[in-house]
């Protein structure tokens, strides 16, 4: 099979096959063995890539460590329901870009808010019927636009001249997805870094997140906030 097919059946199966249907959540409560199936099931796609170290997409282990992490709420009586699958969801499309201290800072408010008998519940199954449009949208753009990669590079070899082989193709096709993932994930550590994982020194009195020029200024001004005035 030619790249090009092979890169046209990837990116096909990856848009139809990558992302969980809200409908498709369980209603009912299962065990770890039980969701741990639900997502082999749902993301087969996944089983066996490159990210993951075994066939299993999520094992029991991995939702154990979730809950001692505190990125998941505690199952009850050893029983998952709806709510920890559609976290279990989140965090597996997370877990390849974000380390687990982002994890953290980004789910702690989430799931503090699971845990308390005070505030409003939030509804992760709304919450999540809301992006999932979003992330098969993105997905088909994403194929389209790989799928014209390729025809950028063979432009761009014919343009310079090069020697057209397949090698010298994949070569710059592979540096073309790679600047591609590195600029999303520049975009995910900056939107981390200034909203989830910011000491809390450097944010003013309002409670916003300041400048690293600003924070820096701060110190030099014996703790005084540069930006005191801001609204």
């Amino acid at each position: 099979m030619r790249y090009e097919e092979y890169i046209k059946h990837v990116m096909d199966d990856f848009t139809s096959e990558s992302i969980i249907k809200p409908d498709a959540f369980p209603t009912m409560e299962l065990y770890a063995d039980q969701v741990a199936g639900f997502f082999d099931e749902q993301l087969k796609i996944y089983a066996g890539a490159a990210r993951e170290k075994s066939d299993s997409v999520l094992t029991e282990t991995g939702i154990a460590s979730s809950v001692k992490r505190g990125v998941l709420p505690k199952p009850i009586k050893k029983k998952y329901a709806r709510d920890h699958v559609i976290i279990m969801t989140m965090l597996f499309y997370m877990t390849s870009v974000l380390r687990t201290d982002e994890i953290e800072s980004v789910m702690r408010p989430f799931i503090d808010n699971y845990d308390s008998t005070f505030d409003d519940k939030i509804d992760f199954y709304r919450l999540y019927a809301a992006i999932a449009p979003v992330l098969e949208r993105e997905r088909t753009l994403l194929s389209r636009e790989i799928q014209g990669s390729v025809t950028d590079v063979k432009a761009a070899i014919r343009g310079e001249g090069l020697e057209d082989d397949d090698n010298t193709e994949l070569l710059l096709l592979l540096l073309s997805l790679a600047a591609r993932a590195d600029a999303a994930k520049y975009a995910v550590q900056r939107i981390l870094s200034e909203y989830f994982t910011r000491p809390e020194g450097t944010r003013n009195k309002h409670g916003k997140p300041q400048s690293s020029h600003k924070a820096r200024a701060k110190q030099k001004t014996g703790g005084k906030n540069v930006d005191d005035d801001e609204q």
